[in-house]
């Protein structure tokens, strides 16, 4: 549907030269396609996106782990590839910035977003807050599909042990305190929650 307009190559002097290509579209009815069919798919594939992750915050800041992970679970499977697991990093790092690019589709609902924030004896994976509810996440990856659940219970027992919930349970202008226990595998998610104010 493209065509090739030129190149040009940079890093010539190198051992690994790159070609960088400029592309433009051919003619008026490839021109129509892509703004009739392509456009559309991806503007409706992203509002899609925007909209569960909207419904994960609320479900989140309400304590319902299952609408948060059946939604979660959707995104899981509509953007993410297994070869996105086949890095030398931590599969921790990724899924962590994954849930914190779905909070940024959340700013009008979310007030304060932190990410790797000390808290308590520790560093919380995520803490987000709206209004007088806080939300407290702690990420890990579980080794298989059948560890998954107990998984997620260690991420909670994680925000117990270091009190990561701690200064927000003491405070008075906050009335809710969420705990969140997040395991992934693969594509796969469990979410544990523990109210603690």
């Amino acid at each position: 549907y493209l065509t090739s307009d030129g190149y040009r190559t940079v890093n010539a002097d190198t051992q690994k030269p790159k070609a960088i290509y400029s592309l433009r579209i051919p003619n008026l009815e490839i021109r129509e396609c892509f703004e009739t069919n392509i456009l559309q798919h991806f503007k409706e594939s992203s509002t899609q996106g925007e909209n569960k992750a909207m419904l994960i915050a609320k479900a989140l800041f309400e304590g319902d782990c299952e609408s948060a992970k059946t939604n979660l679970k959707k995104l899981l499977k509509g953007y993410v590839s297994v070869r996105d697991f086949a890095s030398k990093a931590k599969p921790e790092n990724f899924y962590h910035g994954f849930l914190s690019g779905v909070f940024t589709n959340c700013s009008n609902f979310i007030t304060d977003f932190k990410s790797n924030s000390e808290s308590g004896d520790g560093y919380a994976d995520i803490i987000l807050k709206n209004d007088d509810t806080v939300v407290i996440i702690e990420l890990k990856v579980a080794e298989n599909d059948r560890c998954i659940k107990d998984t997620a219970l260690t991420a909670l027992k994680q925000i117990e042990d270091r009190k990561y919930a701690e200064d927000y349970v003491l405070s008075d202008i906050i009335d809710n305190v969420y705990c969140y226990g997040i395991s992934f595998y693969m594509k796969s998610c469990i979410i544990e929650v523990k109210k603690v104010k």
